[in-house]
C-alpha cells in the first residue's frame, strides 16, 4: 500500500501545469483557428446543396419533425456565402426554408423545430444581409425580407415580456429544459435586436403589448443577470453535458459577436472562458470525463465521436482529427470567440496537469409540486445538493455526481434525467468502464443510482425510487481495455496506462453482449441493487499488474445487505448505506450535501458561492472572471 500512497503523494505536490505550453507554443495554435477552419470550409466547397427530409412528427398531434431540414439549409448557406459561391442556390434555400416556416405556424411554434438553427440563420444576417459586418448583400435583400417577416411572426407570439423578469426569480425559473431555455430567448434576444432596427417592425406590438425595442433591452438585462447567477451558483444544471451544453451556448456566441451593450459583451465572453475551462480541466485528447447530466444511453453513452464540443477541439487546440462542420459548428466556427491561453493550456498539457480533484457544486433540487409545472422549471437556490466529483489524472479521469437518495420527485428532471459516472482513460477515445442502469424506455431513465467517490474509488447502488431503470450493469469498452482477469468475484482489466477493478458487492454477475454491437460488452449484476465497486489507478502505483490485483483482493470488504464497508486501493475508509439510512462516509466523515463555500474548487477553477468572481489559473497564467462588473 505503500508505494501506491508514496505515488500518489508525489502527484499531488506537483505544481500543476508549471510545465506547460509556451507562450509561443499556445500562440500558433490560436492564430492558426482561422486556417482550420477555412480548410474546413473549402473541403466541402462546390458540393451542391442537399436538402435534409422533413420527417415525421415526433409525437402525435405535432407537426413535421424538420429540424435536420433547417441545419441542411442554414449549414449549407453559410459555407456558401463564407466561400462567396453558390449564391444563388443558398438565397434560393434560405428563402424556401423561412417560406416554409411563414406557412407552416404549428411547425414554426414547435419548439423542436424552430430555435435550434436561428443563431446560424442570425449569423447570415448579420454578416451578409444589406449591413453585413462580413459581406453585404450576398445575402439578397429579398431573402433578408423574407427572413425579418418569418422572425415577426414567430418572435410577436413567441417572446413573452414576462419571461424576462428577472428581480425575483434571479433566472432560476426555466421554460423548458436548460438547453431549450437558453436557445429561446438568445433567440428572442437577436430577432428583437433585428425588429427594433428595421422601420417596418419597430413600431408594432409584441401579443403581450410590448414593442422589439422593449422586448431587447428586458432581454438584455435579464442575460447578463443569467450569466452572473451561474458563475455564483455552480455553472449549469445539465451539467457536464457536451451535447446539450454545445446547443445550449451556441447562443451566448451570438451575444459575444453582436451585444451593443458592453457589460452583456463582457459577461457573454466570461460564461464562455467558464464554460471552456470546465471542460479543459476534465478532458483528455478531447474527450470529456466526470459526472454528466442527460447522456443518453446508447452511443452517446459509449462512443466519444458524437460528443460535440470534442468534435471542436480539433479547431481551437489542434486536438482529435478535423471533420466536416454541421449543424450549431458554425456559429461557434465564425465567431470572434477564442479560448484565453490559460483555458488552451489547461486542455492540452495532460501529463502537467498532475493528480487532483475537482469539485464543483451546480443546482438541480426542485420546489415540491413545482418539479415540472407547464413545462416550467423552478429551481431551489436554497440547497445545493450536488456535488460533481473528479479524480484526474493524466492517464484517465474518474467522476460522478455526488447526492443524497432522494424521491425522484425532489429533483429537476433536467437534473435527474440519465446521469453519467465512471472513467476515461487516455490511449483510446472509447476507452471507458461505467455503471449504468438499463434504461427501460428509449434509452431513458432518472434518479438511477447515487454514489460515493474518493481519490480513485466508485462505489454506486441502484435506488428505488429511480423512474424506469431496469438491472444494474457495468460497461467495459474493448477499444483501450486488455487483459481482462476475474477473481474472487472481482473483473480486473488494463488501459494504456492505468489499471482498474470492478465487482458487485453481493450477487454475482452474467456477461452480455451489446444488443446492438457497441464496441464493448456490460457485466450485469444479478442483484440489481447491491453496491458496485469500481477502483482505478495509475500503472505507475504499482509494480506490475499481479500486484494491484493482490492489493484490491486483499482490502477488506464487508457487507450484510444493508452497510458496506471497504477500504480502497488508495488506503481509504470507506461505509455505504445500502438502505439508504445515511450519507456515505469517507474515513468516519460523513458526506454533507449543503450549500458549500465554493462554487468551483480545483487547482484550475477556484470561485466562492455567489460570489460571480472565478479565477482560472495555471502555472504563471491566470485570468479572473468577474461577472459582477459593470465596466
Amino acid at each position: 500500500m505503500k508505494s501506491v500512497l508514496t505515488g500518489l503523494l508525489l502527484a499531488s505536490l506537483s505544481p500543476h501545469g508549471a510545465s506547460g505550453f509556451s507562450d509561443a507554443e499556445l500562440a500558433r495554435i490560436h492564430t492558426s483557428f482561422e486556417a482550420r477552419r477555412d480548410s474546413a470550409f473549402k473541403e466541402e466547397s462546390g458540393k451542391p446543396f442537399e436538402a435534409a427530409e422533413k420527417k415525421s412528427p415526433l409525437n402525435p398531434g405535432r407537426p413535421p419533425y424538420v429540424r435536420a431540414y433547417t441545419y441542411s439549409v442554414t449549414g449549407f448557406a453559410m459555407r456558401a456565402m463564407w466561400l462567396n459561391e453558390q449564391l444563388d442556390a443558398a438565397n434560393a434555400a434560405v428563402t424556401e426554408m423561412c417560406r416554409y416556416f411563414i406557412g407552416n405556424p404549428d411547425a414554426r411554434d414547435d419548439y423542436d423545430n424552430f430555435y435550434w438553427c436561428a443563431d446560424v440563420l442570425c449569423r447570415l444576417v448579420e454578416f451578409f444581409g444589406r449591413k453585413g459586418l462580413r459581406a453585404p448583400g450576398r445575402l439578397h435583400s429579398a431573402v433578408e425580407d423574407t427572413a425579418l417577416e418569418m422572425m415577426w411572426l414567430w418572435a410577436k407570439n413567441n417572446s413573452i415580456f414576462s419571461d424576462a423578469e428577472h428581480e425575483k426569480s434571479r433566472t432560476w425559473m426555466l421554460t423548458g429544459s436548460e438547453n431549450h431555455h437558453l436557445q429561446k430567448f438568445c433567440t428572442c434576444w437577436q430577432f428583437a435586436r433585428f425588429l427594433k432596427n428595421d422601420p417596418r417592425y419597430r413600431d408594432r406590438r409584441f401579443d403581450d403589448g410590448k414593442t422589439a425595442a422593449e422586448h431587447h433591452a428586458a432581454l438584455t438585462a435579464y442575460a447578463k443577470e443569467y450569466f452572473r447567477q451561474r458563475a455564483k451558483k455552480g455553472f449549469l444544471v445539465e451539467f457536464g453535458n457536451s451535447n446539450y451544453g454545445l446547443v445550449g451556448m451556441k447562443g451566448v456566441y451570438n451575444f459575444y459577436d453582436f451585444a451593443e451593450d458592453p457589460v452583456l459583451k463582457k459577461r457573454a465572453g466570461y460564461m464562455l472562458d467558464l464554460f471552456w475551462a470546465t471542460w479543459a480541466q476534465e478532458q483528455i485528447g478531447g474527450v470529456r470525463g466526470g459526472g454528466r447530466t442527460r447522456i443518453y444511453q446508447g452511443l452517446n453513452s459509449t462512443k466519444a465521436w458524437l460528443d460535440d464540443l470534442g468534435r471542436l477541439a480539433w479547431y481551437y487546440l489542434e486536438v482529435g482529427k478535423a471533420s466536416p462542420p454541421v449543424d450549431n459548428d458554425f456559429t461557434i466556427l465564425t465567431s470572434a470567440y477564442r479560448m484565453p491561453l490559460v483555458v488552451m493550456d489547461i486542455a492540452l498539457d495532460v501529463a502537467g496537469r498532475g493528480v487532483y480533484e475537482v469539485r464543483q457544486w451546480p443546482l438541480g433540487r426542485a420546489i415540491k409540486g413545482e418539479e415540472r409545472n407547464e413545462n416550467r422549471y423552478h429551481i431551489r437556490t436554497d440547497v445545493g445538493g450536488i456535488c460533481r466529483y473528479s479524480f484526474c489524472a493524466p492517464e484517465f479521469i474518474l467522476g460522478t455526481a455526488l447526492f443524497e437518495a432522494l424521491p425522484l420527485e425532489d429533483w429537476l428532471p433536467i437534473s435527474a434525467q440519465n446521469r453519467w459516472q465512471g472513467v476515461i482513460f487516455a490511449g483510446d477515445p472509447d476507452a471507458r468502464i461505467f455503471p449504468q442502469c438499463r434504461g427501460m424506455a428509449r434509452n431513458r431513465c432518472s434518479n438511477a443510482h447515487w454514489s460515493l467517490q474518493s481519490k480513485g474509488t466508485l462505489i454506486t447502488q441502484k435506488l428505488k425510487t429511480s423512474k424506469g431503470a431496469a438491472e444494474m450493469r457495468v460497461w467495459f469498452s474493448k477499444p483501450g481495455l486488455e487483459n481482462r482477469v476475474e477473481k474472487n468475484g472481482w473483473v480486473f482489466v488494463q488501459a494504456a496506462g492505468a489499471y482498474a477493478a470492478v465487482r458487485p458487492a453481493a450477487g454475482g454477475y452474467e456477461w452480455r453482449d451489446d444488443e446492438k454491437d457497441r464496441g464493448g460488452q456490460w457485466l450485469t449484476c444479478k442483484d440489481q441493487y447491491t453496491p458496485v465497486i469500481l477502483e482505478v489507478v495509475r500503472k505507475n502505483s504499482f509494480a506490475n499488474y499481479a500486484a494491484f490485483q493482490a492489493a484490491v483482493l486483499a482490502n477488506p470488504l464487508q457487507f450484510n445487505h444493508h452497510t458496506l464497508r471497504y477500504r480502497s486501493v488508495y488506503g481509504d475508509a470507506l461505509t455505504f448505506f445500502a438502505d439508504y439510512g445515511q450519507p456515505p462516509q469517507i474515513n468516519s466523515r460523513a458526506v454533507r450535501y449543503v450549500i458549500p463555500d465554493k462554487a468551483f474548487d480545483s487547482p484550475f477553477i477556484q470561485g466562492g458561492w455567489d460570489s460571480g468572481v472565478v479565477t482560472i489559473q495555471k502555472g504563471g497564467r491566470r485570468i479572473v472572471l468577474d461577472f459582477n462588473s459593470q465596466l
